[in-house]
């Protein structure tokens, strides 16, 4: 099994987290706006997929910011993550070299 394609769908959920709790945090103050919520969807063989979720409710800054660094983190695991499968592949690749 390749890890690197479910690793990378990983760092790309993350970055539509960030982008949809950034939108949240910029549109604070905007009158009548309903934040969203980002909603992860593993799919079968392919990762993870995230689309954002309508909350019906105001910006919560607190839920937001705490969102944003569990984001950062999942990003950073699945970049690690991508690194462990290159380097795995590089071993397996001189092992048959």
């Amino acid at each position: 099994m390749n890890i690197l394609p479910i690793a990378a769908s990983s760092m790309t959920a993350a970055s539509t987290a960030v982008a949809i709790r950034a939108n949240n945090i910029v549109n604070v103050d905007t009158p009548g706006f309903q934040a969203s919520a980002p909603v992860f969807q593993s799919q079968f063989n392919a990762g993870v997929a995230v689309f954002a979720q309508s909350t019906d409710q105001p910006v919560n800054l607190t839920l937001n910011v705490l969102g944003l660094k569990s984001a950062l983190q999942q990003y950073e695991a699945s970049a690690a993550l991508v690194q462990a499968g290159i380097e795995q592949n590089k071993a397996l690749l001189s092992a048959v070299a």
